[in-house]
């Protein structure tokens, strides 16, 4: 050991010593040591800026674990460097630190060697570390000038870092970068260097994007760079029409829009924002539970994200953004509409990355221009996006058809500049309860839509008392836009952006996407507790059920979700049917009653009602299996392909409704499926001759289980059949489209008045117009030239075959409801 080694040793070895009293890293993966796939691989580890605190922090960080050590020598090529580590943005100078881009000389040297190291291979293993930006506690504002940014720290500001944020910060390892893979293709050793370098700065800079954001010193020049645009400038320039004074007037509205709509994002503020935010999820929530977020790790690197979730909530806004933030990526810029832009709400929420849109762009060409120019700027710096797709919040618990405005305009801000890789990330949002559960209601049943205000935000306050469960956080499969504008037009590079004018195919890709987007939103649905026990308790008659009976039904909806597998990104929660039970109690979904022969579990009517949202968010899962088993409610035996007959009939529109996943071409397998699985869970049973399915005999737990499940299924044909009786009973050409639709609406209130639960989910307006518009899109219906709506004696075949489903007495009631135009109620 030199004497510069005698010396260095204990000093480092104390320096540690004090680091880990107050520095305490949080170490992104999980496991760090899976990122080594070569045993055998000389180790070097890449640092972005170096100094004492990084070499520190690296160094307990691979200790704890099982990594090796920063600071062993390095035998490699036939060489011997003194430590294992290297620094790609060193500073010179003794008083003033000045930045140097020159090539690490331990980069170039081993780079060198690896062509005299006999096949044996280095792996570089880049480590970003950021002071202050892993989950925090600051409360001063002092800290926050020390926290992470894109400069490059003095001394001075580096050591006030450590001391300040040791224990809220981030170090990050990276996926190895294997050395004999570049030099192993005959490249010159100086070119080999040069690629190496360029590539770990590549991922440092997209690293740091994606987890501190873009420098967010040019917001003002941003604004008039967005002024600047020429479709801005076009728009100001017809607005003016060649008057002075209209044209400077169009400018100062311009400007006025841009600053309307820009996010002003404080970092300061986002940290205040985190730690409020981490105080209200434990107030109201007993947990957040987050499932395949890696994939987001996996594609922010390198690509340009959009975060495109399901809307249920108000608190969707602030708990994806708390999520993402708590990963270690940048805080995303959130479309949010003109409403949340109160007075003190809306400049929180604009520091917070909020950008602000109005309803509509109708009729404001420079209105348009302004948002589409801002749009672009944001996606093209490096931004991450957040926006939903659906327009607004949820009110019956399914996923509403996406709008196509959002999306066009990035879609089209792409093309016009494909450069960075653009990805959609859906994501799945699960709650047990909701605030805006009462008002969802009320505005299903025909109450008015109350707008967002600054003392309705304070009145909700109150609701923060109660307990809401668990929220739960599911990231689906992402979505490539590339990909996806391939796939609609190979040649779409050839006809992007000429003149400015949005492509021909540009409605194509926006409507695959959508449509896309939902359907992987569905494939990672979380089923929840309550969920579960919606979905169980909703279909018994007034919603009681035996404990018991609750218990198998429960256990057998967790084995069929299992067996009958939607998509391995749906979660099913490991609780035993009473813990399920006991959970829905504690957060007083559902009652017991005791009784001499077993005890009563029961489920008021405003829970109930309240309840068909949760048991919404996952009907789509059991879906197929629940149709095969309707088929059953009426008869006893059927034939395998009269089985896929039925579920083919329906399955149009059941996709429509509910989001499904598959093509029509598939669904006759997927019914296979659905049947394999429910005759293994002994629901069904094989004829003697193997062409026919069996029900369990009545009265069995076997043919109740089934009866239940088929159940969850018989409000959705009801709807369906309503709406063919309505069209029958009026005949051809008599009734407009809007006019069925009030027509099918009234009918199903009243139905559920009489028979059933009253639920405004049931007559929900925006059913029946997807299963018109269904029926318009299968050509059953037509439209004439006055209007009204036609059809043929086809149509009544599929009233016919309600009668294989729905009973007598339900069938008779609809009829008996159902009114003819022209003629006066009895």
């Amino acid at each position: 050991m030199t004497a510069g080694g005698i010396i260095f040793r204990p000093l480092y070895w104390l320096a540690g010593k004090f680091f880990a009293l107050w520095a305490r890293p949080v170490v992104q993966p999980d496991i760090p040591l899976e990122l080594i796939t070569d045993p055998d691989a000389a180790i070097c580890y890449v640092l972005e800026i170096g100094g004492l605190a990084d070499l520190l922090a690296l160094e307990r960080a691979s200790e704890r674990h099982g990594m090796p050590s920063p600071t062993r020598p390095l035998n490699y090529g036939g060489i011997r460097e003194s430590v294992s580590y290297v620094t790609m943005r060193r500073s010179k100078g003794l008083f003033v630190r000045r930045a140097t881009r020159a090539v690490p000389p331990r980069l170039s040297r081993l780079v060198a060697a690896s062509s005299h190291a006999d096949g044996r291979e280095l792996l570089l293993v880049p480590v970003a570390i950021y002071w202050g930006r892993s989950p925090d506690k600051e409360r001063s504002l002092f800290k926050l000038l020390f926290s992470e940014n894109w400069d490059i720290a003095g001394r001075t500001r580096k050591l006030f870092a450590t001391l300040l944020h040791g224990r809220n910060t981030l170090l990050r390892y990276s996926k190895a970068l294997p050395v004999q893979a570049i030099v192993s293709d005959g490249l010159d050793a100086t070119v080999a260097v040069r690629k190496v370098s360029r590539i770990l700065r590549v991922h440092f800079r997209q690293r740091r994007t994606a987890t501190v954001g873009p420098d967010l010193s040019y917001r003002r020049g941003l604004i008039n760079q967005v002024l600047f645009e020429p479709g801005v400038q076009a728009a100001i320039a017809a607005e003016g029409a060649g008057n002075p004074g209209a044209t400077a007037e169009a400018q100062r509205k311009a400007r006025a829009y841009a600053l309307e709509i820009a996010a002003d994002i404080s970092y300061p503020t986002i940290r205040v924002a985190e730690r409020f935010l981490r105080w209200l999820w434990l107030r109201i929530y007993d947990g957040i539970e987050l499932e395949h977020m890696h994939r987001v790790h996996e594609v922010a690197k390198d690509k340009e994200v959009i975060y495109v979730p399901c809307h249920r909530s108000h608190f969707d806004y602030l708990l994806l953004g708390y999520v993402v933030h708590e990963q270690g990526f940048q805080v995303p810029h959130v479309a949010a509409g003109i409403n949340l832009n109160m007075p003190v709400v809306g400049s929180i929420l604009r520091r917070g990355g909020a950008f602000f849109l109005r309803r509509s762009f109708k009729g404001n060409r420079l209105y348009a221009a302004v948002f589409d120019a801002y749009l672009h700027k944001i996606l093209t710096r490096g931004y991450s996006i957040e926006y939903f797709v659906e327009g607004g919040r949820s009110r019956t618990g399914r996923l509403l058809t996406p709008k196509a405005g959002m999306l066009a305009m990035t879609v089209n801000s792409y093309v016009k500049d494909p450069k960075r890789p653009v990805v959609f990330v859906p994501v799945y949002f699960g709650y047990e309860k909701l605030i805006e559960g009462d008002s969802f209601i009320n505005e299903l049943g025909g109450g008015e839509k109350k707008g967002e205000s600054l003392l309705g935000l304070i009145r909700s306050v109150k609701s923060l008392r109660e307990n809401f469960g668990k929220v739960y956080v599911n990231v689906a499969q992402p979505i490539e836009l590339e990909a996806m504008l391939t796939s609609v037009d190979p040649h779409w590079r050839d006809t992007a952006g000429k003149r400015g004018e949005r492509p021909p195919w540009l409605a194509d890709v926006v409507d695959k996407l959508g449509d896309e987007i939902m359907r992987r939103i569905n494939s990672a649905a979380a089923v929840t507790p309550i969920s579960l026990l919606a979905y169980v308790l909703l279909a018994t008659p007034k919603q009681r059920i035996g404990l018991d009976e609750l218990r198998h039904q429960l256990q057998l909806s967790k084995d069929l979700l299992r067996r009958f597998r939607y998509s391995e990104s749906v979660t099913v929660p490991a609780m035993t049917p009473d813990e399920i039970i006991a959970h829905g109690e504690k957060l007083e979904v559902i009652s017991r009653s005791p009784h001499p022969m077993g005890e009563v579990i029961d489920m008021s009517e405003q829970t109930a009602v309240l309840m068909t949202y949760f048991r919404n968010n996952i009907l789509h899962l059991l879906a197929v299996p629940a149709s095969v088993a309707c088929c059953f409610i009426q008869g006893r035996q059927l034939e395998h392909a009269e089985l896929q007959r039925l579920v083919r009939l329906i399955y149009p529109f059941m996709r429509k409704e509910l989001w499904l996943k598959w093509d029509y071409e598939d669904i006759d397998d997927v019914t296979t499926e659905a049947i394999e699985a429910l005759v293994e869970m002994g629901m069904l049973a094989r004829a003697n001759n193997k062409k026919n399915l069996v029900r369990p005999p009545a009265g069995s737990a076997k043919a109740y289980q089934l009866l239940m499940l088929g159940q969850s299924m018989v409000p959705m044909l009801q709807r369906f059949y309503l709406v063919i009786a309505i069209l029958v009973r009026n005949g051809t050409g008599t009734l407009s489209r809007t006019r069925l639709e009030v027509l099918c609406e009234q009918s199903a209130e009243r139905l559920s008045m009489i028979y059933g639960l009253h639920s405004p989910d049931f007559f929900n307006r925006a059913l029946f117009q997807d299963f018109i518009r269904g029926l318009r899109d299968q050509d059953v219906l037509r439209r004439n030239a006055e209007g009204k709506l036609e059809f043929d004696e086809s149509i009544e075949s599929i009233g016919a075959d309600a009668r294989l489903v729905l009973g007598e007495e339900i069938r008779h009631s609809i009829l008996s409801l159902t009114f003819v135009e022209g003629q006066e109620e009895e």
